[in-house]
Parts: C-alpha cells; sequence; structure tokens
C-alpha cells in the first residue's frame, strides 16, 4: 500500500464515515504505514464520481478503501469497475447488515477490520452486472424487494434487522406474486412467484448460511425461485433454512448459471432490489464478472 484512497459516505449506516476515515489514517500511521500516502474522499448521491475516478488515476492510488454497506460497495465498484483490476480494495464495514464483510470473515469492529487489510493478505472474488449496474451481493423480486423498498435510511438505522422481519411478515399475508419468465444459459423457468432471489455469495441478509453452496469467488450466480410462501411453509422450511440448504426445499426452483434473463409477463412495472438499493425494472440480462475484485481478508478466508 503506498497510495490509498478511502471513501466514506455520510449516509451509510449510522453516518460516522468521515470519522471513520480519519480513524483508520491514525491507526495505519500508528501501525507502521507512516510512509503511505491517504487521500480522504467523500462519494454518495452528491458527488461528482467521475472526478472521483480520475484523482485515483493522478494520484497513482494502488488501494481503495470502503467505509459503508453493502450499497456503499455497489456504488464504489460500478464507479471504479475499469480500474479495478490495478486495485486492492479494503471494507471497513459501516453500513447496517455488511453482509459481504460477513461472507468474507471481516469483522465488524473497527480496529479489527483495519488489521485485515493492514495484513495484505487478498482474494479475488466475483462481481457482477444487472444490464449496466453491478451487483456484489444480492439481488431480490418479490416480497424481500417490496419489503425493503418500505423501509426508510433512518428505519434501517434505528431499529436495525427488526424492521425487515416485521415488514416482511405484514407483505407476506398479502400474498402478492409475479408472474415472471426467467432464462440461463443451461434451462428456463415460467410461472407465477412471490420471490426471486439471486446471490452472488452463501449470504443474504446478514445471513451467512442461506446457501452453503454458494461461494463468493465460483463465478455463479445462484437463483432461487419460490412461487408460493405462508407462514405454515415457513415454518416447515426453517429447519433446512438454517442448515444452509435452501436448495433442497420442497417445491423451490433453484439454478446455478453465470448469465440469467428475467422479464415480466404482464404489463405491471416490476422492480428489483440490489445489494439493498431499488435497481432495474424488468427486464434484466446479468452476467458474472468473475473474479474481478481483488479485496484484503483475513488470512483464514484464502
Amino acid at each position: 500500500m503506498e497510495n490509498v484512497m478511502i471513501l466514506f459516505n455520510k449516509t451509510s449506516g449510522k453516518d460516522k464515515g468521515k470519522e471513520l476515515a480519519e480513524q483508520f489514517v491514525d491507526y495505519a500511521k500508528n501501525h507502521g504505514q507512516t510512509d503511505t500516502h491517504f487521500l480522504l474522499e467523500q462519494v454518495g448521491p452528491d458527488c461528482d464520481s467521475q472526478k472521483t475516478v480520475k484523482k485515483a488515476k493522478t494520484e497513482n492510488i494502488d488501494t481503495l478503501i470502503f467505509i459503508g454497506g453493502d450499497g456503499t460497495i455497489n456504488h464504489n465498484v460500478e464507479d471504479f469497475q475499469k480500474e479495478l483490476p490495478h486495485l486492492n480494495v479494503g471494507l471497513l464495514p459501516g453500513g447496517t447488515v455488511n453482509n459481504m464483510a460477513r461472507v468474507l470473515g471481516i469483522p465488524l469492529k473497527f480496529e479489527a477490520a483495519a488489521d485485515v487489510i493492514l495484513g495484505g493478505v487478498t482474494r479475488k472474488i466475483d462481481y457482477g452486472m444487472i444490464n449496466q449496474k453491478v451487483i456484489v451481493s444480492t439481488m431480490t423480486i418479490g416480497i424481500l424487494a417490496d419489503t425493503a423498498a418500505r423501509i426508510s435510511q433512518k428505519e434501517k438505522q434505528k431499529y436495525g434487522k427488526l424492521i425487515f422481519i416485521k415488514n416482511f411478515f405484514k407483505l407476506l399475508a398479502k400474498k402478492k406474486r409475479y408472474r415472471l419468465e426467467i432464462k440461463t444459459e443451461k434451462e428456463q423457468w415460467q410461472g407465477k412467484t412471490q420471490l426471486v432471489t439471486v446471490t452472488m455469495t452463501n449470504s443474504v441478509g446478514g445471513y451467512t448460511n442461506f446457501d452453503n453452496s454458494a461461494s463468493p469467488d465460483d463465478g455463479l450466480f445462484h437463483l432461487t425461485i419460490l412461487p408460493k410462501l405462508n407462514f405454515f411453509k415457513l415454518a416447515f422450511y426453517l429447519p433446512k433454512i438454517i442448515l444452509g440448504k435452501i436448495y433442497e426445499l420442497p417445491g423451490i426452483k433453484y439454478m446455478t448459471a453465470a448469465e440469467i434473463t428475467i422479464k415480466s409477463l404482464s404489463e405491471k412495472k416490476v422492480g428489483t432490489r440490489v445489494d439493498g438499493d431499488p435497481s432495474e425494472d424488468l427486464p434484466i440480462q446479468m452476467n458474472v464478472i468473475k473474479h474481478g475484485l481483488t479485496v484484503f481478508v483475513p488470512e483464514e478466508q484464502v
């Protein structure tokens, strides 16, 4: 690490992005990085991302540090997509769920996460594209996306995961379903569904045992289609879900693919939720960028 750019988002997590950025610089210098050049840059909807990328190139940045949650990671990867082959990325969790950090075994406590970055061990992981947008963790259609859409940033900060659970069960009672057509390079599915989840890892919403067959560097999307869900089915499914065997549930369609196309078979607009934020409306085309991201991880994760 010679030239490091620390990207923080004031609207992520507990709004402590800048404070954490300054704290990391002090921590790194106190742990041997006295010759490292650090730049702090704010990112987010009110910032010029092209100017930030240009500055990184001018300053010969070799390391990016993302402070925030999955949405912040997503936006930063999208902004720096063309530069990523030449960069290492460090994660300092600062969001509400921090799904990606959990997947990679990165501690949520600041000093422990900083030690991972300073340790210098890296792992190449995948990210994906959904139309012209980036996905680093999870895409949902249906009840999970509808649940998240009802929750404000302030509610996420105040209540955390509890607000998701409360709204999920409210929507579950409404039994809303979508008529979709889903194609991969190997197979096709068509029908009504209450929930579609596409993951790039074993984790959804911070639950790191959602799908034990998935890993962040396997070059695949893991697609789960749940046509119908109710309270009784949820209770029946729970043991399998806890064991990470979502793909063994009866009535579920499970696919893996490097390319996915999804379109709605009705005239209604159907939105998606990607890495915690609203994203593209259907139709969508998804493809994996295998090993497109080099991230600092704990040694046991390599």
